[in-house]
């Protein structure tokens, strides 16, 4: 590990009681960041991202906005899905993969990141291609659909 993502990691341990559990083990988790492992962000290929807007109908002008971003691991033999509910905002950057262009659009993960901010935590993910996603959420789940 180089001193940057050991900063990181200090930094997620030091506002652990800041994050939900299940935020903390995702965010904190090595695995997550390791070039070579199953349960790694590193090198997953986006399958799909859906934005949805959650109305109650009796209610419908109070809406919430949840994010699902399901990745193909880079084993290629599970789906990762991040949940982001309570989004405040996103930002999506895409560009085609010019480094391969049969490949996928965006290209594989690069690297990504968890922040706290006041209320909020951020999650960001930048892929090959120089896409970026960015969105602000106070509560997130992580699945994991492993393929036997």
């Amino acid at each position: 590990m180089n001193s940057d993502f050991d900063k990181y990691i200090s930094n997620l341990v030091a506002n652990k009681e800041k994050m939900p559990d299940q935020l903390f083990e995702f965010a904190a988790n090595p695995e997550r960041y390791e070039l070579n492992h199953p349960r790694s962000l590193h090198d997953t290929w986006v399958t799909s991202l859906t934005i949805a807007e959650n109305r109650n109908k009796q209610r419908p002008f109070d809406a919430s906005l949840s994010i699902t971003l399901n990745l193909l691991g880079q084993h290629h033999d599970r789906d990762i899905v991040l949940t982001y509910n309570n989004v405040k905002s996103y930002e999506l950057i895409g560009h085609i993969n010019e480094f391969n262009y049969n490949d996928t659009f965006h290209g594989d993960v690069l690297t990504h990141e968890i922040s706290s901010e006041n209320e909020h935590y951020q999650h960001i993910i930048e892929l090959r291609s120089g896409s970026k996603f960015k969105v602000m959420f106070t509560e997130f789940k992580i699945t994991e659909c492993v393929y036997t």
